[in-house]
């Protein structure tokens, strides 16, 4: 360059709040963006399904942990006051770990219903694309959404919270049980106080869960539908 030359005019960088404006190729960086959320949504999949093993193995462990420590008292006189301190404690945090449970399921589900309008998207690229995109028909809160198996409403019942449900009503059940038999000697009494106060807590559990799922299915269906 000799002297006298005029400099070029510097580049003005975009700013940040505005640079989309800028962009010199939309369509790339839509399907970029695309490929980042659906990493961001398969990551966030995998923290649910961590996070619900987490809490459903802690729960298990404080409760035969509790158990094994029971059998050390059984003998004693500390026996009977000991559960009832514990089976409250114990049923309250399965009570938490329940309602935990069921929101990473439908948190589980929600990530997995936008990545697959991602691969509705992906399923357009080519002719023939949607062979290896199969999307299953209709919104169905399942896991095997992913291989296109038909999904079934009663499938909520036998996933991870459920179980957690299911033994802390027993929990419950046998501890109502305990409580009438300290009240009245009564083994028929207390039996079957108990089995009836297992069987509401389990399908007020389940009940709750398909109402959860309803409601999130109901959020999907809109959604779609829009």
């Amino acid at each position: 360059m000799t002297a006298g030359t005029p400099l070029p005019p510097a580049r003005k960088i975009p700013d940040a709040a505005s640079s989309v404006d800028d962009l010199q190729d939309r369509p790339l960086a839509f399907y970029n963006a695309l490929l980042t959320e659906h990493f961001v949504l398969e990551s966030a999949r995998g923290i649910t399904v961590s996070e619900s093993s987490s809490r459903a193995s802690l729960y298990l462990m404080t409760l035969s942990s509790a158990l094994v420590a029971f059998g050390f008292l059984a003998s004693t006189p500390f026996a009977f006051g000991y559960l009832a301190v514990l089976i409250p404690i114990v049923f309250i945090l399965g009570v938490f770990t329940y309602i935990r449970l069921v929101q990473t399921s439908l948190e589980d589900v929600a990530a997995l219903s936008s990545i697959q309008r991602i691969r509705q998207y992906y399923a357009t690229l080519l002719p023939g694309a949607e062979t290896f995109f199969p999307i299953p028909p209709g919104a169905v809160p399942n896991e095997m959404l992913d291989i296109g198996q038909r999904g079934y409403r009663r499938g909520v019942f036998f996933t991870v919270s459920s179980s957690i449900g299911i033994v802390n009503s027993l929990l419950a059940g046998a501890g109502t049980a305990l409580f009438v038999y300290a009240m009245t000697p009564s083994y028929p009494l207390a039996i079957s106080l108990g089995f009836t106060a297992a069987l509401i807590l389990a399908v007020s559990h389940g009940i709750y869960q398909e109402n959860r799922y309803a409601r999130l299915r109901a959020i999907l269906t809109q959604s779609d539908a829009t």
